[in-house]
């Protein structure tokens, strides 16, 4: 009796077990289904021209950008809340924290009753690293791309005053790409460090035009898209007599 009333109480905990299991699988489902569709969305926007010029060992390319705009904020708190801050800085601007250019003049003050433009999401999102103040703090621009549809005086004016609307000239960098989680400060340390390996083989021909600069790209959501597939990219600025050459037989 007492071995049928121990099997007739572990059917409902069977039962259980298989629902809650079955929630998982649907939440993963839908995770990476959700996840699959930002990847794919988020690799169709618009990202700045460029060519690669020159290939190097370990996967790094030497690119020729060609100029586009953007709207940067520029903070000096430490990596990760300068990130955090500077993304929602430059997404409310991107996103309807703005003013139309014809609502300021030297007649008119703006209005909160000004209605603010959304505009098109574009990639990468940018981040420019300077040399380090402290162990912690380091001055960090983040900026997003702007859509090459704009000029700089067809863009609505930011309502924060931290952001600035401005021209990336036209120039060369070299990228290395990988895919995985946003990454750490110590992360891009180990990837600019395989970028300037790679520049120090060309004997100077390409060489870092500040070496205490550093590039970061970010291709995808950090929270939508698994980390699998979500493309990074650390680089810098990069000068040389071997680019001339190298512009003679561009590959893409």
């Amino acid at each position: 009796l007492a071995q049928m009333q121990l099997s007739t109480s572990s059917v409902p905990w069977k039962f259980v077990a298989s629902v809650i299991s079955w929630i998982f699988l649907a939440l993963f489902t839908i995770r990476y289904t959700g996840g699959m569709y930002a990847w794919v969305t988020e690799n169709r926007l618009e990202q700045p021209a460029y060519e690669v010029v020159k290939r190097l060992p370990g996967g790094v390319e030497v690119r020729r950008y060609q100029p586009y705009n953007v709207a940067e904020a520029t903070l000096g708190a430490d990596f990760k809340q300068a990130t955090s801050d500077g993304f929602r800085l430059c997404a409310g601007y991107l996103f309807g924290k703005n003013m139309p250019r014809e609502s300021v003049g030297f007649f008119r003050r703006p209005s909160a009753r000004d209605v603010g433009e959304k505009m098109e999401m574009t990639a990468p999102v940018r981040q420019s690293l300077g040399p380090a103040r402290s162990s912690a703090a380091r001055s960090v621009k983040i900026s997003f791309v702007m859509s090459k549809k704009r000029t700089i005086k067809s863009l609505p004016i930011p309502r924060d005053v931290k952001i600035q609307l401005r021209n990336v000239p036209a120039h060369y960098a070299a990228f290395t790409a990988f895919n995985g989680r946003p990454p750490t400060n110590k992360v891009i340390q180990k990837k600019r460090a395989q970028v300037l390996e790679a520049l120090s083989a060309t004997g100077g021909k390409v060489r870092p035009v500040n070496k205490a600069e550093t590039l970061v790209y970010g291709y995808h959501d950090p929270f939508l898209v698994p980390n699998l597939l979500r493309r990074n990219e650390v680089g810098v600025l990069v000068v040389g007599s071997d680019l001339q050459e190298a512009d003679a037989s561009v590959t893409t």
